[in-house]
């Protein structure tokens, strides 16, 4: 009877990993600074290599990082598309993804038809985790008011945890301590022992830069 609960917990430990997703390799195939890349306005998408439509409905627009390093994007006749504090953008199935290192935030870039013009949708917790590989949201408004968390995961799971932004807060310099984080979005991190983790800015300045403290246990 034992045995069969204990096959029972390594099947489901096993399962469990495996619906443990990496991300969609898409994240890391980023816009590069120069680069151009293509909206057509017939199919409502974006593309890395300009597709075979025709010139009138295809909106080439290159990449260049600003001085205060957040993305700017031009088009061919000098106009200027800036996601207002994206510093990181990616492909995502004809999708412009952008992610706002410095707020934690992801967003979307569509064409507004009415205005004939580009702007940012945030991007819901549903769509973020099913691009991010499904990882467990931890929003910044969870912590507690002395900067806190506590999370309880299930024993010798390799668990991701995101880390977004649900206030006006800015998070510029600020980093996580975590063993496995990701170098891209610099919120995503796994955990498979307890541990306490710290997310916290590089000038130890407490009163301006407060830290935040994570407390992973079984």
């Amino acid at each position: 009877m034992y045995k069969k609960y204990i096959c029972l917990f390594i099947i489901f430990i096993f399962t469990s990993s495996i619906a443990l997703a990496r991300p969609v390799s898409e994240v890391y195939g980023g816009v590069g600074e120069g680069q151009t890349i293509f909206y057509s306005f017939k199919t409502n998408k974006w593309y890395y290599e300009k597709p075979k439509h025709k010139e009138k409905k295809i909106l080439p627009i290159s990449r260049q990082i600003d001085v205060e390093g957040y993305s700017e994007y031009t088009s061919e006749d000098g106009k200027i598309y800036c996601p207002d504090g994206s510093n990181y953008e990616f492909l995502y199935k004809g999708r412009l993804i952008t992610y706002h290192i410095n707020e934690l935030k992801f967003f979307e870039i569509i064409y507004n038809k009415q205005n004939k013009s580009f702007l940012e949708q945030p991007l819901d917790e549903k769509e973020i985790k099913k691009i991010m590989g499904h990882p467990k949201i931890i929003y910044i408004s969870d912590f507690n008011v002395e900067n806190k968390l506590t999370i309880a995961k299930i024993p010798f799971k390799n668990q991701s945890y995101l880390i977004l932004n649900d206030t006006d807060k800015y998070f510029y310099d600020y980093s996580i301590n975590a063993p496995q984080k990701d170098r891209t979005i610099k919120t995503l991190f796994k955990v498979k022992k307890p541990c306490v983790l710290k997310f916290e800015h590089s000038v130890s300045d407490k009163t301006e830069f407060p830290p935040y403290q994570i407390k992973i246990n079984f």
